[in-house]
């Protein structure tokens, strides 16, 4: 076709990237967890590469997946929240149309073009996100009777390695989403009950708040009653805990699985591996357990670990990074340019460039429960809330994340020219970032977060019936 250039013939590439949705990186033995939960992606890192500060642009599940596909910001593609609201990219230039030197291509696409099977082996196209479908070669969705969140990894693994051993031979990507941290199923619980005995006795304590930080949490969030049956006790906190790194066990198992079918297969030396997630989860941080509900340190914080062909020696990058350097990343180990519209950069050459790796700042956002955007600069967050949901955030608030990444003392009183710089900092990434887009983050600010429309009108009436009390400040919305 004219105005097409032709497929490169040399690409070498093959790659697996395991996405472990909303995997916490200070669960993780190599972040520096006390308890054995990851011993398979710990040993991964021990010959790879470790980011250190690896963040989510945009800290929800379509967020995160679309900016890694798609190597731009939610800023840019409009997609910073989930369900409809992600079911839309925009500024995408396909391939078919716009040639192989497209702007913005989604990685899946531009691969195939360049000759590699492309395969994604997850059911998160049903979120919705129908853009995610666009230019795969294959599309594999584990058990789609069951609801995204019912497909376990061990799931997934029953279709991915039957498709290893029949694409070994060729340049390939295979990319594979474990859901098992918020699934509902109890599979992986069996399993590493089964596996490791029906007590994590050997790994220690759990982290658990103390009683009276579990009384703090409670002025923090609408959802809790004054009743005694809705306070949490440490009892069930400690399940809580104590349950997600026993599915961590378990879906490292999994991964360890596919570690160990590369090696079979004898096509180690030429594959990559990538280990990340989409965003973490909050334990007890502003009063939320076991979710992801603003830009919050540990929902924006992602484990991200690398093992490449040629990579020059192990080693740990303390550099600002982003989930959607992946896309950039995977690029050069294809050999292909990076494509133009591309807003993340290769992870090797971050870390060849140093601590800082050219990034003096990361900016983060989240869409679902609020509306929230945060800076990240010199071990300083700020966080801009333009909703705050069913939680009591300030509308600016700073917080010194080198030594409080619970973000429990607010700075910004004490701080206000770092305040100041911050927020023009904030304002020059985005000026610089969406051209002409409008902020979407102000657009769901508008029309209400979609997690805070799915369970408002529940909630203002049980205000109403004073069973629960509207957060100070936000009695008119709550009435």
């Amino acid at each position: 076709m004219a105005g097409r250039s032709a497929p490169r013939s040399n690409i070498r590439m093959k790659a697996v990237v395991i996405d472990i949705g909303a995997l916490r990186a200070d669960r993780v033995g190599c972040y520096g967890y006390h308890r054995p939960t990851t011993p398979a992606i710990d040993a991964l890192a021990a010959e790879g590469l470790r980011c250190d500060a690896a963040f989510s642009s945009d800290a929800t599940t379509a967020g995160a997946r679309a900016a890694l596909f798609s190597g731009r910001f939610g800023l840019e593609t409009g997609i910073v929240t989930d369900g409809l609201a992600g079911d839309v990219i925009e500024g995408h230039t396909p391939v078919s149309v716009h040639g192989m030197h497209a702007p913005r291509p989604l990685l899946q696409e531009l691969l195939a073009a360049h000759g590699v099977r492309t395969a994604a082996i997850t059911p998160f196209g049903r979120q919705p996100a129908s853009w995610f479908y666009h230019g795969w070669c294959d599309v594999l969705d584990p058990w789609c009777a069951r609801t995204p969140a019912e497909v376990t990894a061990r799931d997934v693994n029953a279709v991915a390695l039957p498709w290893l051993e029949t694409n070994a031979g060729r340049d390939f990507l295979l990319y594979l989403t474990y859901n098992d941290l918020y699934s509902r199923a109890d599979t992986p619980l069996d399993e590493h009950a089964a596996a490791h005995g029906t007590h994590l006795a050997s790994f220690g304590e759990a982290p658990v708040p103390d009683e009276s930080s579990i009384a703090a949490h409670l002025e923090l969030h609408a959802a809790f009653a004054p009743r005694a049956h809705r306070r949490p006790t440490r009892e069930a906190l400690w399940k809580l805990s104590h349950d997600y790194d026993a599915r961590l066990r378990a879906v490292d198992d999994r991964a360890a699985e596919v570690l160990r079918h590369i090696d079979a297969l004898g096509i180690r030396e030429q594959t990559a591996v990538i280990v990340t997630s989409d965003h973490g989860v909050m334990f007890g941080e502003c009063g939320c357990y076991g979710g992801h509900i603003a830009a919050h340190y540990h929902c924006i914080r992602l484990p991200l670990v690398v093992r490449a062909p040629r990579m020059a020696k192990p080693g740990v990058m303390n550099g600002m990074c982003y989930g959607l350097d992946i896309s950039a990343t995977l690029c050069e180990l294809a050999g292909i340019e990076r494509p133009a519209g591309y807003q993340g950069r290769s992870l090797f050459q971050l870390a060849a460039e140093g601590r800082h790796g050219g990034r003096d700042c990361v900016v983060c956002g989240h869409g679902q429960y609020t509306a929230q955007r945060a800076i990240l600069s010199d071990g300083w967050k700020l966080n801009r809330t333009w909703h705050a949901g069913f939680w009591q955030f300030p509308d600016t608030s700073l917080y010194h994340t080198a030594s409080d990444t619970a973000e429990g003392d607010d700075r910004a009183a004490a701080e206000p020219d770092r305040v100041r710089e911050l927020l023009r900092k904030m304002k020059q990434w985005m000026d610089e970032c969406r051209g002409d887009q409008p902020d979407p983050l102000a657009r769901i600010a508008c029309q209400e977060p979609p997690g805070f429309l799915r369970f408002g009108q529940e909630l203002r009436a049980r205000v109403r019936r004073g069973e629960l009390r509207a957060p100070e400040g936000y009695q008119g919305r709550w009435a």
